[in-house]
């Protein structure tokens, strides 16, 4: 069994740094929408393309207020959540496991 416990901890590992990894480029993103004269160029287009992946569902869902867009916020507490949660959850799986 520990050979089980030890892939669920491994998988736990990789989600949890792909999920901080995206909650670096929504950050990112975000602080880049502030910064016009960098908006064409193609860091700036693949961070966007990539933070629009899970935005532009939320935007259906939630409309900006005015000029601002809660929709980075809300994305990166629900990563926080699913990271609280679904990883923190196969990480103790993992190790009973073991």
């Amino acid at each position: 069994m520990f050979i089980l416990g030890n892939l669920l901890i491994g998988i736990a590992t990789v989600l949890q740094v792909v999920l901080y990894g995206y909650m670096f480029v929504l950050i990112i993103d975000a602080v880049l929408s502030f910064l016009p004269q960098i908006r064409y160029s193609p860091f700036r287009q693949m961070i966007s393309s990539l933070a629009n992946l899970v935005l532009n569902p939320l935007r259906r869902v939630i409309k900006p207020i005015g000029q601002i867009d809660f929709t980075p916020y809300i994305a990166i507490l629900i990563l926080i959540f699913l990271n609280a949660f679904l990883i923190q959850t196969l990480f103790d799986i993992g190790i009973r496991l073991r």
